[in-house]
């Protein structure tokens, strides 16, 4: 890369006629290097998709281990922790920060997070919502896979797994949205 760095930078350094321009040659020549060096150095070229991928695949993989290990955990209106309990907002957000990701703190606005995603082409650690107490994202848990998610369960009273085919979520189903 080097090589071809200095080439271009040569190249440009002719004169229309193809003859090279006066500069003093040894002072400029080692700047012209350290230069060279300093761009080499601090240049930040281009990630490959793959490994995005990889590290998107990995970040999902962490929310949902981190979700599973807050199964029945107490459910709380306004919680947002282990030691208090959480409520559905509250827990996607604080298994989203385990994972370095900030979350809003409501259901409503975490809806607004994010890019919005087919239920066909649901993955794990996608965000799913749906219509309860209130018109619009009132319900939002963390989806696992195999039409399964993690939420906070009033009916239980923990935090639990829930099935996307199950009547009442089929009924109430708001959305989807892909935060990583």
């Amino acid at each position: 890369m080097r090589k071809l760095i200095i080439a271009t930078v040569f190249a440009v350094t002719l004169g229309s006629t193809g003859t090279a321009m006066a500069v003093p040659a040894a002072t400029t020549y080692d700047n012209f290097l350290k230069t060279l060096d300093s761009i080499i150095n601090e240049a930040v070229l281009p990630v490959p998709e793959e490994i995005v991928t990889a590290k998107a695949w990995e970040k999902n993989q962490a929310v949902v281990s981190i979700a599973k290990t807050m199964l029945g955990q107490p459910v709380v209106w306004g919680g947002a922790s282990p030691g208090q309990g959480f409520d559905c907002s509250g827990l996607v957000q604080y298994v989203f920060r385990q994972a370095g990701i900030s979350l809003p703190r409501t259901a409503d606005r975490q809806f607004l997070v994010g890019q919005p995603v087919a239920k066909s082409a649901l993955e794990p650690g996608d965000l799913v919502f749906f219509t309860t107490y209130e018109p619009g994202a009132s319900h939002v848990g963390i989806y696992i896979g195999a039409d399964k998610f993690v939420h906070t369960s009033w009916s239980q009273g923990v935090v639990a797994i829930g099935d996307m085919k199950d009547d009442y979520f089929v009924k109430r189903y708001y959305g989807a949205k892909r935060v990583i």
